[in-house]
C-alpha cells in the first residue's frame, strides 16, 4: 500500500449502507476514476450519455424546419415572427433551462437532472403540431427548451467527471460522433426527409416518445458522478460507484495501478449562485460568456436560423434540404471521429480556432458560388467547421470550472451565453432579408465565429492531458 492510501483511515459503520471507511486523501475519488484504463465501460457511460443529448437536441429549434416547409407556405408567421419566436426557443428558453438546471446539477446530481431535462423536451415538443397562433408560439417556445438547456448544462460535465485527462478527449469526442450521427444526420436529415412537409406533426409525435426512452436508459445504466459525491461530502455513495467501476474495468484490462493520490481539492461546500464571480474565477467566466454570446448569436443559432431559409432561398426543396443535412451530419461525424482520434494531442483551443477559420471560409465560398455542387461542398464544409468549434466549446467549457461549481460555471457561461442566440437571431433575420444575404454571412463568420475563435485561441487556458481539478482550480 502506498503511503498516501495509508493515510486513509478506517472507522466505524455511518449508517446501514456504510463500509466504514473515512476519507482522509482530498480527491480521492477523483484519483481512482483518473487511473482507469480506457475500456468499454467509460465509452458505455460516455455513449449513453450522448446519446441522451442528442435525442434531447434534436427538439431543439424546430422553428428552424417548420418555418420554411410550414409556417412560411401557409402564411403563418411573417419572418420577422419566425426570428422571434426562433429567438425564444434557442435563446430564452435555453437561457432558462441551462441556467437553472446548471445549478440544480449542482445541488441534486447530474443523473436526476438528465432526467428532468429528457421529461421536460417530451412534454413540451408535440404542441408544436397544432398551435400556430404568433404569441402561444412565443410561450410555448420558452418552455420548448427547457430540458435543451438542461442537458446542454449537464452531458459535457458529466463525461468529464468520468473519464480520465489521458483518454477524455478521445473518448467525449469520439462519443460526441453518435450524437452528431443522431441529431443531425437521422432525427435532424434522414427522418423529416422522408416526413416533411405532409407528415410533420408525426414526426413531433416521434421526437416527443423518444424522450421517454431515455429515462429507463439513464436510470439503470448511469450511475452518479464520483467527483461531484465526494465534492458533496456523499463519500460512502461515491466510494462505491467508483468499486463498481473498478471492478469492471478489471474484467476488461485486468489488474488496476495505483492511483496517484497526491491531495486535490474538494470542497464540499454548496457554491453560492454567484460563486462563478469570485476573483479566481471572474476572469474566466466573462471571457467564456463573451465567447458564448458571440459564437451563439453567430457560427451557432445565427446559422441555424437562416441555414436552410438560405437553402430554400436558392430554390432547394425539403427534400434536397433535408437529405443534404443527412449527409452533411455523416460526413461532419466522421471529421469529429476523427478529431477525437488525435484526442489528447492538439489543444482544444486550437481546434477551436480551426472550425472557425473553417466555417468563415466556407461562407466565403458559398456567397461566390452558386451551382449546386458548391453549395454541397461548401455548405458541408461550414458545418464541419461549426461542429469542431461547438463540441470542443462545449468540453473546453465543462473543464474550465471546478467540480463543486461545474454545472454551475457552465449555466452561467454557456447558458447566459443565450443571449446571443436571442439576438443573434432577430438580428440575422433582418439583416438576411435587407441584404440578401451578404450582411448574414459577415455577421455569422466575423462578430460570431472569427473573434470567438481567437478570444479562446489568444486568451484560453491549456487543456491538454491536464488533470481536471489541476486545471479547473
Amino acid at each position: 500500500m502506498t503511503d498516501d492510501a495509508a493515510r486513509i483511515s478506517q472507522a466505524g459503520p455511518q449508517g446501514p449502507d456504510a463500509v466504514g471507511a473515512v476519507l482522509v486523501v482530498p480527491g480521492e475519488m477523483a484519483a481512482r476514476i483518473d487511473r482507469l484504463p480506457p475500456t468499454r465501460v467509460q465509452w458505455e457511460l460516455a455513449l449513453i450519455t450522448q446519446i441522451t443529448w442528442g435525442v434531447i437536441l434534436s427538439t431543439d429549434g424546430q422553428a428552424a424546419r417548420l418555418y420554411p416547409f410550414i409556417w412560411e407556405p401557409a402564411h403563418v408567421l411573417t419572418s420577422f415572427q419566425y426570428s422571434v419566436v426562433y429567438a425564444f426557443q434557442v435563446g430564452i428558453g435555453i437561457l432558462i433551462g441551462d441556467y437553472v438546471m446548471g445549478w440544480l446539477a449542482d445541488r441534486i446530481g447530474r443523473k436526476p437532472t438528465m432526467m428532468i431535462s429528457a421529461v421536460l423536451a417530451g412534454l413540451f415538443i408535440w404542441p408544436f403540431a397544432f398551435v400556430t397562433s404568433y404569441p402561444a408560439l412565443i410561450v410555448l417556445s420558452i418552455f420548448a427548451c427547457l430540458g435543451v438547456g438542461g442537458i446542454l448544462a449537464t452531458n459535457v460535465v458529466y463525461m468529464t467527471e468520468v473519464v480520465g485527462p489521458q483518454v477524455r478527449g478521445k473518448i467525449t469526442l469520439g462519443s460526441q460522433t453518435v450524437a452528431v450521427l443522431i441529431l443531425f444526420s437521422i432525427l435532424g436529415g434522414l427522418v423529416p426527409h422522408f416526413m416533411f412537409p405532409q407528415d410533420y406533426r408525426q414526426y413531433l409525435f416521434l421526437l416527443a416518445g423518444l424522450q421517454l426512452l431515455l429515462l429507463p436508459l439513464i436510470a439503470w445504466r448511469l450511475p452518479e458522478s464520483p467527483r461531484w459525491l465526494e465534492a458533496r461530502g456523499q463519500d460512502e455513495k461515491a466510494r462505491r460507484i467508483v468499486e463498481r467501476l473498478e471492478e469492471r474495468c478489471r474484467r476488461h484490462a485486468g489488474p488496476l495501478p495505483e492511483p496517484d493520490l497526491t491531495p486535490r481539492e474538494v470542497v464540499a461546500k454548496a457554491p453560492g449562485m454567484f460563486a462563478v464571480f469570485a476573483p479566481e474565477y471572474r476572469w474566466r467566466t466573462l471571457m467564456l460568456l463573451l465567447v458564448w454570446v458571440l459564437g451563439y448569436g453567430g457560427i451557432v443559432y445565427g446559422f441555424g436560423a437562416y441555414g436552410l431559409v438560405f437553402l430554400v432561398s436558392r430554390g432547394y426543396s425539403a427534400s434536397f434540404v433535408f437529405g443534404l443535412a443527412t449527409v452533411v451530419g455523416f460526413i461532419g461525424a466522421a471529421l469529429l471521429g476523427v478529431n477525437a482520434l488525435i484526442g489528447e494531442r492538439i489543444e482544444r483551443r486550437s481546434a477551436i480556432i480551426f472550425g472557425a477559420v473553417l466555417f468563415a471560409l466556407s461562407w466565403a465560398a458559398l456567397y461566390n458560388f452558386h451551382g449546386t455542387t458548391a453549395t454541397v461542398i461548401f455548405y458541408t464544409t461550414a458545418f464541419i467547421g461549426e461542429v469542431l468549434w461547438l463540441w470542443n466549446m462545449y468540453v473546453y467549457t465543462a473543464n474550465a470550472f471546478p467540480t463543486r461549481m461545474r454545472g454551475l460555471g457552465t449555466g452561467w457561461s454557456d447558458g447566459l451565453g443565450h443571449i446571443g442566440a436571442w439576438g443573434g437571431s432577430i438580428i440575422s433575420g433582418s439583416i438576411f432579408l435587407a441584404t440578401a444575404p451578404l450582411g448574414w454571412i459577415l455577421l455569422i463568420t466575423i462578430p460570431g465565429a472569427l473573434v470567438p475563435g481567437a478570444i479562446v485561441g489568444t486568451l484560453g487556458m491549456r487543456q491538454r492531458k491536464a488533470v481536471l481539478e489541476e486545471m479547473s482550480k
